[in-house]
């Protein structure tokens, strides 16, 4: 799993990989977040974490959190 930056100046993870980790389909996920749903949020580390990004994702029944360091790979990530 990779964090990009995109385009228009956000932070993008593939569906796909974000929906195998949350063990829901593309489209569920999808669909939850056009219902507004889907709670993410993106934080950069200070202190011991600087430099790296961490990604949270929240479903109403299930979560990912992802760290991420500068050049975007995934180093670390938790599941609940």
């Amino acid at each position: 799993m990779k964090l990009i930056f995109g385009h228009k100046g956000n932070w993008i993870v593939d569906p796909r990989e974000l929906a195998a980790r949350l063990d829901v389909r593309v489209r569920d996920l999808k669909r939850m977040e056009k219902r507004g749903q889907v709670y993410a949020k993106l934080a950069t580390g200070d202190g011991e974490e600087a430099g790296l990004s961490r990604v949270t994702v929240r479903l109403p029944d299930r979560g990912w959190s992802g760290t991420f360091d500068q050049g975007g790979a995934l180093i670390k990530e938790d599941a609940w």
